[in-house]
């Protein structure tokens, strides 16, 4: 028969085997595009901030070591930067926020981790925590983030800039306006 080593080893095997299944999960409550560069850039996508060479940057999100993060988004280039509480990298593939009649989006000020009402989460951490977008200025522009509530500071790092942690920046949330008040206003 067996050990009660070698079950104890087939029990922990199995349960890193789950672990390692259980990865991050995406935030479906808002509308996200996939895009990557050879696709077109949608008029309604969500503008971030703009970077210190003076492009825009959109709203965006992907995938990275189990995690979903809120990406930078360059129309002009058709490429993402991200990055998480360490590292800035770039990204092949991304999804793009969009808004449409309904669902719009606007950023307000906020602080030390501050849960608003209505932000916008990307989706989760390997941990299962939750990941905002957030934005500061920084650098000579306004840059999008990676803000965890249980660390308090929205993370900013660009492909050419150190990582900068803010306990003060923007977050962004969304405005949901009710189908028949949308169609009066168009």
């Amino acid at each position: 028969m067996y050990s009660s080593m070698k079950l104890f080893a087939c029990a922990f095997i199995f349960a890193q085997l789950l672990g390692t299944i259980h990865c991050s999960s995406y935030d479906t409550t808002d509308n996200w595009v996939i895009s990557d560069k050879t696709y077109n850039f949608p008029e309604n996508a969500v503008l971030g901030g703009i970077d210190s060479d003076g492009y825009y940057s959109y709203v965006g999100r992907t995938d990275y070591a189990s995690s979903v993060l809120p990406a930078r988004v360059r129309a002009e280039t058709g490429y993402a930067t991200f990055n998480n509480d360490s590292l800035g990298k770039r990204a092949p593939y991304y999804e793009l926020l969009v808004s449409n009649a309904t669902l719009t989006y606007h950023w307000v000020r906020s602080y030390d981790g501050f849960r608003e009402k209505h932000a916008v989460s990307v989706g989760t951490t390997v941990q299962d925590e939750r990941v905002y977008v957030c934005r500061a200025k920084t650098d000579g522009g306004i840059f999008i983030g990676t803000l965890y509530l249980s660390k308090r500071l929205c993370f900013i790092r660009d492909e050419s800039f150190p990582l900068r942690q803010f306990s003060k920046y923007e977050v962004l949330v969304r405005k949901v306006t009710p189908i028949h008040r949308a169609a009066i206003n168009i």
